[in-house]
């Protein structure tokens, strides 16, 4: 009797730890080790008691000044519970980690999985020398040539004097009222970047630009200048929702023609996802975006770049989700229906249009004349 009463305590703390969660720290690599990977275990908390968390990284190079952010995110996943923000908690900020000198540091992350609580400690354990910074944009594909890509050099910023820094992009097609957004990277990482929020860049009519961006390093300024130099033909826009794996089948994928929206012809564009499993009470993320690219976005309020929007539904199960969006008012949401499983196999999903793309990757009409992509091939229209 008592083997099997100890039997049975064994197996139930066997099961008690196969059901504890993972907890990993998500961050800049120059503090991770790897770029804002969830799935480097290598960045997996350790606990004793399944409830405090913690993490070390030592002899990580910090620069004075510098932001080194991070998140931590459950078991491995941008779709599970994701805690940072100043202070703790499940907010959608980052949380910043700072040092006052230049050095060489053993970082320490405790988190209290019960209060969702963060706190850090820094300690100074050598001298670090960092050479001269190398200052590059990144943004926006339309201006930049590659989307919000740090490590592209063609971005990179010149100066005369090593304080006062510029980059000039010609042939810039840009669309009246549209933000493009864009930073300015130390290093080609995230780790030091201006300014804190995106420097937003419109223009008030279409055409083709010479784009102007400057930058002083001491002060930490940004400035932009647009100078028109032609007229440009806008193409119609493809519009794609954007959002997480549960609710769109890919996880916050720009590319995934799956979700890309059908024109209702009054004005507003549709997209049904059907028979979605749904838990209660949870919220469902997602975005709209132009042409496949995060360039143009809408989120919450109709706002460029905005916040997400969400979708719940108060019982779970499985519904057939709407997404709506009106590129006029910028109005975006989604309803939700039970789905009746007995009609799914009568339902059509969405028609294969055949559209085709110039080579700057804008949707243009069937007369369009030139180089153009149709179908993933690149092909000669007289």
């Amino acid at each position: 009797m008592k083997k099997i009463f100890t039997l049975i305590v064994m197996l139930t703390a066997a099961l008690g730890m196969q059901a504890q969660d993972t907890w990993t720290v998500a961050g800049t690599e120059a503090l991770c080790g790897s770029n804002w990977n969830v799935e480097d275990e290598a960045n997996n908390m350790t606990s004793t008691d399944g409830k405090i968390y913690t993490w070390e990284k030592k002899d990580v190079a910090m620069k004075a000044g510098a932001k080194y952010e991070f998140k931590i995110v459950k078991n491995h996943s941008w779709s599970e519970e994701i805690y940072g923000g100043a202070a703790g908690g499940q907010e959608s900020d980052n949380y910043e980690l700072r040092v006052e000198e230049n050095g060489k540091y053993t970082v320490n992350i405790t988190f209290d999985s019960e209060a969702k609580k963060i706190t850090t400690q820094t300690t100074k354990t050598g001298d670090a020398e960092f050479g001269d910074q190398t200052w590059t944009v990144a943004g926006a594909e339309a201006i930049f040539g590659s989307s919000w890509d740090t490590a592209n050099t063609d971005n990179d910023m010149t100066s005369a004097d090593g304080i006062n820094y510029i980059l000039t992009k010609e042939g810039v097609v840009l669309e009246a009222g549209v933000s493009y957004g864009f930073k300015i990277v130390a290093d080609h990482a995230w780790d030091e970047a201006y300014p804190a929020d995106n420097y937003n860049l419109t223009v008030e009519e279409n055409g083709t630009y010479t784009v102007t961006i400057t930058f002083n390093k001491d002060t930490k300024d940004v400035a932009a200048r647009t100078v028109k130099t032609g007229d440009a033909v806008i193409a119609d826009k493809v519009w794609t929702i954007a959002g997480v794996e549960e609710l769109m089948g890919s996880g916050w994928d720009q590319t995934d023609t799956n979700n890309d929206m059908t024109d209702m012809g009054d004005g507003t564009f549709q997209l049904v996802k059907y028979n979605v499993a749904m838990e209660a009470e949870k919220n469902y993320e997602f975005k709209v975006l132009a042409n496949h690219s995060w360039d143009e976005n809408y989120g919450a309020d109709g706002q460029p770049g905005g916040d997400n929007v969400t979708v719940s539904v108060e019982t779970a199960g499985n519904y057939d989700v709407t997404f709506v969006w009106n590129p006029e008012s910028k109005e975006l949401y989604a309803t939700t229906e039970v789905a009746n499983p007995a009609a799914i196999s009568t339902v059509k999903t969405n028609a294969v249009v055949s559209v085709i793309y110039n080579l700057q990757g804008q949707r243009v009409q069937n007369n369009y004349r030139g180089i153009v992509v149709k179908n993933g091939r690149k092909m000669f229209v007289k």
